[in-house]
């Protein structure tokens, strides 16, 4: 059975208990697509437990009346499917320098073959590149020019052309063979953990991007368009505590 693996480093984060808003679900941008299988596991738990566990983290949108999902894009859109019309949040400041924004790096654990000839047959217009080390690799991805930059443990390189709507259909295709037992899926909040781990053949290849900027994250949200699950990576300053809010409330 192939695995996903997410690869995240320990840290130690201050929990902090913040009393939630509530705001209108309808009011909310999401900056991500939803995952169906995740949201259907959502729906179940939030119904046989009667809470909300966590809250949102939400930011207004500049020049509207809307907010950003930072993070908890399932949580909303489970509650949004259960017919409520609120949903509780925190709101904080998108642009303090404490609230970091990364981006997360898919990488897979099997041949490249099957990727390759599912992403050409959906379109994608990927050739080879010639790098001398990983870093003309990252130089490359973080020119912002393609979708992906994709690096092998042997030294093999690919470039994936495009841009959000590329990256879109590259996640789609690395979930299909990961479902299919062709590869084992991984994604690392680190750039370096990922590169160390490639060096060390642990993963066989990986996809290298340029991290959105905040800027970017809000003008997609302010179009009403979404990235692809997995593209950003928020680090906020605390960790909020369980509030547990009863459904009740959310009518």
């Amino acid at each position: 059975m192939a695995r996903v693996v997410i690869k995240l480093p320990r840290i130690s984060v201050e929990k902090r208990r913040v009393e939630p808003v509530l705001i209108d679900v309808d009011k909310l941008r999401a900056h991500e697509e939803i995952v169906p299988g995740r949201l259907r596991d959502l729906v179940e738990k939030i119904k046989r437990e009667g809470v909300v566990d966590l809250p949102i983290i939400v930011a207004p949108i500049p020049g509207t009346d809307k907010y950003l999902i930072v993070d908890g894009h399932h949580r909303w859109a489970a509650v949004k499917e259960l017919g409520y019309r609120k949903v509780p949040a925190i709101i904080i400041d998108y642009f303090d320098p404490s609230v970091k924004l990364e981006t997360w790096y898919p990488a897979i654990r099997g041949r490249i073959d099957d990727f390759l000839r599912e992403a050409r047959e959906a379109g994608l217009i990927i050739e080879g590149c010639r790098v001398n080390d990983l870093g003309e690799a990252e130089k490359l991805a973080d020119s912002g020019r393609y979708a992906f930059v994709v690096i092998g443990r042997r030294g093999e390189c690919y470039i994936i052309h495009g841009g959000i709507e590329e990256q879109k259909k590259v996640s789609k295709i690395l979930a299909k063979i990961n479902l299919e037992d062709k590869a084992d899926l991984y994604y690392y909040g680190v750039r370096e953990e990922a590169l160390r781990d490639l060096e060390k053949g642990e993963i066989d290849y990986l996809f290298l991007r340029k991290p959105p900027t905040k800027e970017e994250v809000m003008e997609l949200a302010r179009q009403n368009k979404v990235y692809s699950p997995k593209t950003t990576r928020h680090i906020l300053p605390y960790q909020p505590e369980f509030t547990n809010t009863p459904l009740e409330e959310l009518k």
